[in-house]
């Protein structure tokens, strides 16, 4: 895999059916993709010019059994990093249950990108800019 492109992926993914995005930072395209048994769709576009980086936390799939103190406690959350664009226009690019996955991506298309981070998976109350 080359350093100029980064492959994110959708916490809905399964052993079948894989969903992402694609990003290629030297062509400056993007490709949000499905791909079903080995056969990927999708288009290549061009990437938009981004504000800010977004990082936050959900939960993606009903949790029934969880209290939102669960959710406070990570428990069941999924951490979500999306490039943000005309103000308030999202391009997911990937979901992760793992913190530090998403926050380590952010940091490598903060540095290719110059933006700045909102960090909103920390403390969703409380969201703080990361320089």
């Amino acid at each position: 895999m080359k350093e100029d492109i980064i492959i994110g992926k959708r916490a809905n993914s399964n052993f079948f059916r894989k969903l992402g995005t694609l990003l290629n930072l030297e062509e400056g395209l993007y490709k949000v993709y499905d791909n079903v048994f080995g056969i990927q769709s999708g288009t290549w576009k061009k990437l938009p010019k981004f504000d800010y980086i977004l990082l936050f936390k959900t939960l993606y799939i009903k949790c029934e059994g969880c209290s939102p103190e669960d959710f406070e406690n990570d428990k069941g959350a999924i951490y979500q990093l999306s490039l943000v664009y005309n103000k308030n226009r999202k391009l997911i690019v990937h979901e992760s249950k793992i913190k530090e996955d998403v926050f380590v991506l952010a940091e490598k298309l903060k540095s290719f990108y110059h933006i700045k981070i909102k960090d909103s998976a920390s403390d969703r109350r409380n969201p703080k800019w990361i320089n």
